[in-house]
């Protein structure tokens, strides 16, 4: 592995290690912010792998650099609610469009990052956590994985195998949840009934024979 390469996969561990970072902060201010300095590591581990030989990586790179922007936006957002608009959101879609088209070099893997913006940007946009989670387990990390496996990025590949591992955890307790909800529910409707049968065969023994 060549020296440029070698420095790539460095960063992208750092950039890794701001992720799993963020997800110890509550508050939604602070998991951006972390969040964002991850996105930086992001685009300097694609550009050194670019300049490491792979003229792909240049498509993840341009890709994260408008994803950092996007970020940025949706952070601000919260102190001002007009940056988000309908304007805002299809300026920066074109934006992923033409960079896509002036980074593409011919491999068809090159786009898998673009799609994956795109969904990334709508699922974001609504600003429902569902929506999010469900966008980035189906589409967001489906393509960047995808693109990282190509590429050989090794923190990408842990980094998207993480958020779909943490997404399908998460949908995972929350069945089980709900199905232990409706069995209490269900158990507390039924002891009622237990009750008043047992009260009624104790009432019937004590009556007197006629």
């Amino acid at each position: 592995m060549d020296p440029l390469t070698l420095t790539g996969q460095i960063l992208g561990f750092v950039a890794m290690a701001l992720i799993v970072l963020s997800f110890q902060f509550k508050d939604n201010k602070k998991l951006f912010i972390i969040q964002v300095g991850s996105c930086v590591f992001f685009v300097l581990h694609f550009l050194f792998l670019g300049l490491g030989g792979d003229a792909s990586a240049y498509s993840g790179m341009a890709q994260n650099v408008l994803g950092l922007i996007f970020r940025v936006i949706v952070l601000a957002s919260s102190r001002y609610p007009k940056l988000k608009n309908p304007v805002t959101m299809s300026l920066i879609a074109a934006a992923m469009a033409i960079v896509a088209a002036v980074t593409y070099t011919g491999n068809i893997a090159e786009l898998l990052p673009v799609v994956g913006n795109f969904v990334c940007l709508g699922g974001i946009w609504t600003g429902n956590a569902n929506i999010i989670r469900i966008t980035q387990l189906a589409g967001v990390s489906p393509c960047w994985l995808t693109y990282d496996i190509i590429l050989f990025s090794i923190s990408g590949i842990l980094v998207e195998t993480f958020n779909i591992a943490s997404i399908v955890i998460y949908y995972i307790r929350r069945a089980v949840s709900k199905r232990r909800a409706r069995s209490e529910a269900e158990a507390a409707n039924e002891q009622p009934v237990a009750e008043t049968e047992a009260g009624q065969s104790e009432t019937a023994e004590k009556l007197p024979d006629t």
